[in-house]
């Protein structure tokens, strides 16, 4: 190609679409306070099936007062501003324990497949230099007829879910940052978990497969957190969708 097209075709640009040109990519983590360098284990809950990854994430990091340290900005997140306890916090958060030895990762957005990359490899970037070790997503499952038994599946490259008395998946798919996660994993030599916690459902919160997560979090790191509020939204959830819709009910009904 030649180079000189390419430099008067910038040159051609108004300013405005020169700067969006070279900003619109960017991915930025802000630390909102110092994290120092630790052997972190890192869990991952993002929004997908049955918002089960990121219910079960921010349940226990509120249960347990994490530390909200860092957020992500980028263009690739859609604008999303939350109140949680009075204060506006950003979608795509980062939050730590009081021990100081693990690591939250949350967001409620969905990120469009463009920003996948980028932001998996910044975010990975970012941990690495913090000093994580391990890196652990939590995600639903959409999978009807697993056994009701089954409350997770795992899947992991280096550690034995085995001793935890967790069942590997032998078939399976990951779709948009996590899939983008555990190739930066294969390649940088992350050790990393995958724990499926099947669903049956999509657009809904799914409460109780997100207290099974807690309930999986809880093994894995000795958290102690109590799942029967999340146990308590499930079955007033369903007691709703047992209610026959009237008026506007009628129209935004989900299923």
């Amino acid at each position: 190609m030649d180079c000189s097209v390419y430099y008067k075709w910038i040159l051609n640009l108004k300013p405005t679409l020169i700067y969006l040109c070279f900003t619109m990519t960017d991915v930025e983590i802000v630390e909102s306070s110092p994290l120092k360098k630790s052997d972190y284990k890192v869990v991952l809950g993002f929004a997908g099936a049955g918002f089960i990854g990121n219910t079960a994430a921010m349940f226990i990091a509120r249960s347990k007062r994490f530390k909200l340290v860092a957020h992500i900005r980028s263009s690739y997140v859609p604008p999303m501003t939350l109140i949680i306890e009075g204060n506006p916090t950003p979608s795509f958060r980062i939050y730590v324990d009081e021990t100081g030895s693990l690591l939250f990762a949350i967001t409620e957005n969905l990120i469009s497949a463009e920003g996948c990359y980028a932001i998996s490899r910044e975010l990975m970037s970012w941990l690495r230099e913090k000093g994580a070790k391990e890196i652990y997503v939590i995600d639903g499952l959409p999978f009807s007829a697993v056994s009701s038994e089954i409350k997770v599946l795992g899947y992991s490259n280096e550690i034995d879910l085995g001793k935890q008395g967790i069942q590997s998946i032998r078939e399976g798919a990951l779709q948009g940052l996590n899939s983008c996660i555990m190739e930066e994993c294969l390649d940088k030599g992350v050790p990393f978990v995958y724990l499926f916690i099947p669903t049956n459902k999509l657009t809904n919160i799914d409460y109780g497969g997100s207290a099974d997560a807690v309930d999986v979090l809880n093994k894995l790191f000795k958290l102690g957190v109590d799942t029967s509020p999340l146990r308590g939204g499930e079955e007033a959830q369903r007691r709703l969708s047992e209610q026959k819709p009237s008026g506007l009910g009628k129209v935004f009904k989900r299923g």
